[in-house]
């Protein structure tokens, strides 16, 4: 049997080793026999990630390029454990952004390290967040650069918006850990420039005509890379986050409404709470 068939029901890209190839490049042969031997359960989680790499490589897909090992390695080590939509959804964008000529980039693995260290709650709020940051500052293209302009972009997102986020069987009793540990997780993981969390009250001292129970938060430079590189885009920089088009963003999970971005550039920027 040749290394890079596999056998099993509805392995779309793991079972085809003409888009084992056209996805990875010569670095599929590193699979070697090792994917035939995969747990079924680990197959469709890996399917399911490389299947997500294929569509967000689009046309791009018949050009010629390849993955660096390095990537590979790590997409496979962590790929086929995860159950998650959004997270194998972040794994099959940094897939895609990770093919190149060379075959021998491998920056996208402090990004990887990342995806490896956050929870799917974490994860789902950075998605959410971001979506909201391309929706809501468009138009005024803030420089994520500089920290003041980052400070100048951040929002406000009310219990209304975060609740859909979580599991609604959790919700309940766990809202409130949920949002903490997921608020706080992107802080601690350098995805976001500032943050509070509370009643509107607590919140006045982020951003002044807060009116709503929630939480606060502003972007940066590297949430923002790290969101480009779960969106799969072709050599995701930062600098160029506004230049994505909102309608061309697959919505892997419901994106709620109720953010509130501040008002022109008139309130000034806090030092972090939470």
């Amino acid at each position: 049997m040749d290394p890079l068939t596999i056998t099993g029901a509805g392995l779309t890209v793991l079972g085809s080793k003409d888009l084992l190839v056209k996805l990875l490049g010569p670095t599929a042969d590193y699979l070697g026999s090792e994917v035939s031997g995969l747990v079924q359960k680990c197959n469709i989680n890996l399917d399911f990630v490389f299947k997500r790499a294929t569509k967000k490589l689009g046309e791009r897909i018949d050009q010629e390029g390849s993955v660096s090992p390095r990537i590979l390695r790590h997409v496979l080590d962590d790929g086929r454990f995860c159950e998650d939509e959004i997270a194998a959804d972040y794994y099959g964008g940094i897939l895609a952004s990770s093919r190149e000529t060379t075959g021998k980039d491998d920056q996208a693995l402090p990004y990887l390290s990342k995806i490896r260290e956050m929870s799917a709650l974490q994860i789902r709020l950075h998605f959410a967040f971001y979506y909201e940051i391309l929706r809501l500052y468009s138009d005024k293209r803030p420089n994520l650069g500089v920290s003041t302009e980052c400070h100048q972009s951040g929002f406000l997102l009310p219990h209304e918006f975060l609740l859909p986020l979580f599991p609604p069987d959790k919700v309940e009793k766990s809202y409130w850990d949920m949002m903490t540990h997921s608020v706080v997780g992107l802080s601690s993981q350098g995805l976001i420039t500032t943050y509070a969390y509370g009643e509107a009250e607590t919140l006045k001292r982020n951003f002044p005509r807060a009116n709503k129970n929630g939480a606060y938060m502003a972007p940066n430079f590297l949430g923002a890379e790290l969101f480009l590189w779960g969106l799969g885009i072709d050599s995701p920089n930062g600098h160029r986050f506004f230049d994505v088009q909102l309608s061309k963003v697959e919505q892997i999970i419901p994106i709620p409404r109720g953010a509130e971005r501040k008002h022109e550039n008139t309130d000034k920027p806090t030092h972090p709470s939470g």
